[in-house]
């Protein structure tokens, strides 16, 4: 059953990222959109080559010039603060920085944008929420509390995530999702203001990841059956669910698409982490306790990351 929707999800995302423009993946469309135009009309109209071109030009240019390499990676940050980056590809994680943030507390979730910026939500250990800290994601340099303020409409912990506004943009929605006494919700943050706009219901403390192509997803960890599903954006209803009995029980976790696939970081109380890579449905151990040997409490990918790897 989760085979089938994968791919058609990966073929739809596939198909995406070629009309969106896509900051990581390989794009020939610059190339073959020259070709054409050059071979039908050369002699004939060259003013409507030229134009065409420039516009091509310009729906290439639209992700990858405002995007660094660094942007374009996943990261993850411990429990005591150490800040890596993972490459999903190679399987190894890179020790940037360990987190020197004077707002006490420690790391509980985290999120990356595009301009190179990671927010570290920190909480005091036993449910307080100490504030949210902005990280430059290049040498982890901490850049001091955000105007979040701790329990707007109810949000005191919570998984974080961007997404783009839709397939056709760079604009990006920061999105939270929380489990509380009050009830679990989602929810779009104005990182302006960081005001915060309640969305609608959701089945349990998710982590959030997105992509370039606008799409929103949670990791349900801590619900009766584990699951990964999409969640839509302005309801927070779920589609495409993928259940994952194995990884059931308390856990430590955070979750990042990242290629195409989701890299999920499960730890039960008390162990190193575990990365799984879910690839068309299917769930498979891909970095083991032994090979982290850290325990990982957030996750971050910006929407610069590729859709596709080539």
């Amino acid at each position: 059953m989760t085979h089938t929707w994968f791919r058609l999800l990966i073929s739809a995302g596939i198909a995406a990222a070629s009309l969106a423009s896509g900051c990581g993946a390989d794009d020939s469309r610059t190339g073959g959109d020259g070709d054409s135009d050059g071979d039908t009309d050369t002699d004939s109209d060259t003013d409507s080559d030229t134009d065409s071109d420039t516009d091509t030009d310009s729906d290439t240019d639209t992700d990858t010039d405002e995007c660094s390499e660094d942007a374009k990676l996943v990261y993850v940050v411990d429990g005591a603060g150490g800040f890596r980056r993972f490459d999903p590809i190679a399987k190894t994680f890179e020790l940037v920085a360990d987190l020197a943030c004077t707002s006490g507390g420690t790391p509980f979730s985290m999120a990356v944008a595009r301009d190179d910026t990671a927010y570290v939500l920190y909480w005091d250990g036993a449910g307080g929420c100490v504030g949210i800290n902005a990280v430059n994601i290049h040498d982890g340099s901490c850049l001091g509390l955000v105007d979040f303020i701790c329990g707007s409409s109810g949000f005191t912990t919570f998984g974080m995530g961007y997404a783009t506004d839709g397939t056709d943009t760079s604009e990006e929605t920061l999105y939270i999702g929380k489990a509380e006494t009050s009830g679990s919700q989602l929810a779009s943050v104005d990182t302006t203001t960081w005001t915060v706009t309640p969305i609608g219901p959701i089945s349990g403390a998710p982590e959030l990841t997105g992509n370039q192509i606008g799409e929103l997803w949670a990791f349900f960890a801590w619900v009766s059956t584990p699951k990964v599903a999409q969640l839509d954006k302005t309801t927070g209803e779920e589609s495409n669910t993928v259940l994952l009995p194995e990884l059931g029980g308390d856990a430590a976790f955070a979750f990042a698409y990242w290629g195409g696939d989701f890299y999920l970081f499960h730890a039960p109380l008390g162990e190193f982490t575990t990365v799984y890579r879910l690839h068309l449905g299917v769930l498979e151990e891909w970095v083991t306790p032994v090979e982290t040997g850290f325990q990982v409490v957030g996750a971050g990918v910006s929407t610069c990351a590729p859709t596709v790897i080539e």
